[in-house]
């Protein structure tokens, strides 16, 4: 498996998210992660199917790791003043890192099983390191029991957002093939 070409060339990405379409795809993508993110799936007191950071693999598969992660990381500044939530600058960097390394896999690719594992593996990673961390310093948690429980957490939800990203981008790169001039 191997990333294209384009994936490296980050002046072109710049270029494309100025354009007009651009950044109309990155409007609307934000526009749909706000909503996105009242829609959560708990499954137990601790653990619910989140569907928002699907937003994030699209903006990095459509536009590369430059859109994916401007889309990441304002989405969560929106979102944070839109529904009132306490902004904390670490967890729009994840977002915003989710989509950029979700970019670099899936810019200009094909997409497949070991692509969306990929993309579900960067989410688990990141959930469990830097989102952790970021927990323990907003709250003050333990952090060895702040690890032990994210971990657990993470863990479970790796195998459901494994699938969930396959069939999501399997339907999106169809769309995205057709809708997106630029795909083409």
């Amino acid at each position: 498996m191997q990333i294209s070409k384009e994936t490296t060339n980050l002046k072109s990405q710049f270029k494309a998210l100025r354009s007009t379409q651009g950044l109309c795809v990155c409007g609307l993508l934000i526009a749909i992660y706000v909503v996105l993110s009242l829609f959560n799936i708990p499954v137990s007191q601790v653990i619910e199917i989140r569907f928002g950071f699907l937003v994030f693999i699209a903006a990095g598969m459509i536009g590369g790791p430059v859109m994916g992660f401007t889309v990441g990381f304002l989405a969560d500044v929106v979102n944070c003043l839109i529904r009132g939530f306490a902004y904390f600058p670490g967890f729009s960097f994840n977002y915003g890192l989710l989509g950029a390394v979700s970019g670099l896999i899936l810019y200009r690719s094909r997409v497949g099983r070991s692509r969306a594992v990929l993309c579900a593996l960067t989410e688990y990673i990141i959930s469990v390191t830097l989102s952790t961390l970021w927990l323990h310093i907003m709250y003050g948690y333990e952090l060895r029991t702040l690890i032990i429980s994210r971990f657990i957490k993470c863990t479970l939800s790796f195998v459901v957002n494994s699938i969930l990203i396959y069939v999501f981008l399997e339907a999106f790169q169809r769309i995205a093939h057709t809708a997106l001039p630029a795909r083409r």
